[in-house]
């Protein structure tokens, strides 16, 4: 029995390398047609459903500026009844860390027709940045369905179309992935409930010389800091996991890492 027992592990042992090997094998054509399938049910999604998106394009992007625009202007950043006590998350609390101001800010300031300009940088800039680093490091074809079901995740969809800062956390790990650099891998934690993916490259010098940048650039904001604690140590309904759908945001770049045949 055991000896049948060992024949039989040692036969799986033999065809895991092989199972492996077929599926980084896969064609050009077979990744394409299951990257398109995976793009066509948030299409269908929207054709269905009626009225698929509640919130209006930019929602979180005109938060984030008008808040800075206050905070600016002398009035606080965070909202009065976050720092005050307890209260349950909903639209219009600020979570994000202050040294987020330091992104906020060139967003905030202008106006008239420049305002315009520095809205549409808001989306190009990560996004471009992104789309840029799995380029540079051409993924092999088995990883195109998953990089494909991360952009079509529902959360990517919404988190672009709002203007969520999340975008930029994204192309802080797209830009630490696609060189030998981790430099701007902490910058991840412009969203600290993403923290583990600000891990990235943790053992590598630049990965540390990024995190002593970031320390340096918080150290302005002073008793800020404080009120941010408060809020987030005052707030109910978030959580360990409150992030947890916006994780295929920050897999993105990294599954193209993974399948990289270059860079990296």
């Amino acid at each position: 029995m055991q000896t049948g027992r060992r024949f039989g592990l040692a036969a799986i042992a033999r065809s895991v390398p092989a199972i492996s090997r077929a599926a980084t094998r896969i064609d050009r054509r077979t990744a394409t047609v299951l990257s398109v399938a995976v793009f066509l049910v948030p299409i269908a999604f929207v054709v269905i459903v009626p009225h698929p998106l509640e919130q209006r394009v930019g929602v979180d992007f005109d938060l984030y500026r008008n808040v800075t625009t206050r905070w600016l202007g002398g009035g606080p950043f965070f909202e009065p009844y976050q720092v005050a006590g307890p209260y349950e998350i909903r639209a219009g609390a600020l979570l994000y860390p202050p040294v987020a101001l330091w992104l906020f800010v060139p967003f905030a300031v202008p106006t008239g027709p420049l305002a315009t300009v520095v809205a549409v940088a808001w989306w190009s800039i990560p996004l471009g940045i992104t789309a840029a680093a799995v380029r540079h490091l051409r993924p092999r074809p088995v990883v195109w369905p998953l990089i494909a079901l991360c952009v079509a995740n529902p959360t990517t969809l919404l988190k672009i179309w709002t203007g969520n800062p999340v975008i930029w956390s994204m192309a802080a790990m797209a830009l630490a992935v696609v060189s030998g650099s981790r430099l701007t891998a902490p910058f991840v934690l412009l969203k600290p409930s993403l923290a583990p993916f600000a891990l990235f490259g943790i053992r590598r010098r630049s990965w540390w010389l990024g995190l002593a940048a970031l320390v340096l650039v918080s150290l302005p904001f002073g008793a800020l800091w404080g009120d941010w604690l408060a809020s987030v140590l005052n707030s109910r309904g978030g959580g360990l996991l409150y992030s947890a759908l916006e994780v295929p945001m920050l897999l993105l770049p990294l599954a193209a890492w993974l399948g990289r045949t270059r860079g990296g």
